[in-house]
């Protein structure tokens, strides 16, 4: 399973930081509030995963102005991308 994300941004290759359990909590915690019937505001991955991307690519060559000017669809792939390896980080089952 794929566990970091990668980019390519002005003809440079980005790649981050390996997934780690304070990512996960990151997308945790906005991932519980969706799931929360109390909460009628629900968000989307971008929303739900945005801060798990920043915090993968902490520390890399990526920074922050380099993730802020990325386009709005390579943001939303970086988040469908995280979002895939938490969930099978996170849940899938034992073998």
């Amino acid at each position: 399973m794929q566990t970091t994300l990668t980019f390519t941004h002005n003809k440079k290759k980005y790649v981050s930081r390996q997934f780690d359990f304070e990512t996960a909590c990151l997308i945790n915690d906005r991932h519980a509030q969706n799931m929360s019937a109390e909460i009628p505001d629900k968000v989307g991955i971008l929303r739900m995963c945005m801060d798990g991307v920043v915090h993968m690519f902490d520390g890399t060559e990526a920074t922050q102005d380099v993730i802020d000017s990325l386009p709005v669809k390579t943001k939303a792939a970086l988040c469908g991308t995280l979002f895939n390896i938490y969930m099978e980080e996170c849940f899938s089952k034992n073998e």
